[in-house]
């Protein structure tokens, strides 16, 4: 399991706009504390054609987020 393959599940498992707060509990609790920073992957994860990091090395297929406000997004349908 990857850290952006377990902010999908979070998303997929919680529904609707999400802080990154609430991403990082829900992923804590279901992994441990395997990751430390969730708020770079997560923006890591809008498409650059969403307004994403054209520097992101997230593959293309993870980057499934879109940036709802500052720290909240939401899960590309």
């Amino acid at each position: 399991m990857t850290q952006p393959e377990a902010i999908i599940e979070a998303f997929k498992a919680l529904g609707r706009t999400r802080s990154i707060d609430e991403i990082k509990s829900w992923v804590r609790e279901k992994y441990g504390d395997i990751w430390k920073d969730f708020g770079t992957p997560m923006a890591d994860m809008v498409p650059i054609s969403r307004g994403g990091n054209s520097s992101s090395t997230i593959r293309e297929e993870l980057r499934v987020l879109e940036r709802v406000s500052p720290g909240e997004y939401r899960l590309l349908t």
